[in-house]
């Protein structure tokens, strides 16, 4: 695996602009006719997926830029399988980051202040907060079958683990293809630390991840 060179940097700001089969590479597909809110959240997790974000090692203050596999759909926010969960999504702080992914996604800014966003969960760190948090409770659709309503680019898929019901995993929807019942996703903390695009078909039991759950998904609006 080839890795770019250790550099020092600063801020850990995200800028505004900044599948589960792994999906083919292309770009991601027009999203023409969505809300100026979703299209944000959409191109934030373009520019997410394609661009280097910084990590870290564990024991290590070193920031390393992640390696972009544009032809997988991957970003790998890690060095030889390190998996440190140490990455600008979560400030470093070691937890589990597909939560801090969504948030950085729908506002514009890692480890966003929670308080200062009426519609992300107060606990936003916490894949399961994406369903049950009274802050997006009125937001969130309990799965229901193969037939039900699919979502929409932004809006937020989750599971929970198969042994658990309070931890499990969360990703970002920017491609809904009707005509086949496939919806695909970019997501953090994939596959160790990446970032990466998946497909999923909408069956019976829902968008199938090993050893999880659907629980349904949070509307982006």
């Amino acid at each position: 695996m080839t890795h770019r060179p250790a550099i020092v940097l600063g801020s850990a700001v995200l800028l505004a602009g900044l599948s589960a089969l792994p999906a083919a590479a292309d770009p991601l597909p027009s999203t023409d006719g969505l809300s100026a809110l979703r299209q944000d959240t959409v191109t934030r997790a373009d520019a997410a997926l394609n661009n280097p974000r910084k990590f870290k090692l564990a024991g290590s203050e070193t920031v390393y830029l992640s390696t972009v596999k544009a032809a997988q759909n991957r970003n790998v926010l890690e060095r030889n399988g390190s998996n440190a969960n140490r990455n600008v999504y979560n400030h470093y702080n070691g937890n589990s980051w597909c939560g801090s992914f969504v948030a950085a996604m729908w506002t514009g800014h890692t480890m966003p202040n929670a308080a200062s966003y009426p519609r992300i969960p107060s606990s936003y760190e916490s894949s399961q907060a994406w369903a049950t948090d009274p802050k997006v409770a009125d937001l969130f659709h309990p799965f229901t079958g193969a037939d039900q309503k699919l979502p929409a680019p932004g809006d937020v898929l989750v599971w929970k683990d198969d042994d658990s019901s309070w931890t499990g995993h969360v990703g970002l929807v920017v491609k809904v293809r009707a005509s086949t019942r496939r919806v695909v996703t970019v997501e953090g903390n994939v596959d160790g630390d990446e970032i990466a695009k998946k497909v999923y078909t909408w069956g019976a039991k829902g968008p199938q991840r090993a050893g999880k759950t659907f629980r349904g998904y949070t509307s982006r609006q």
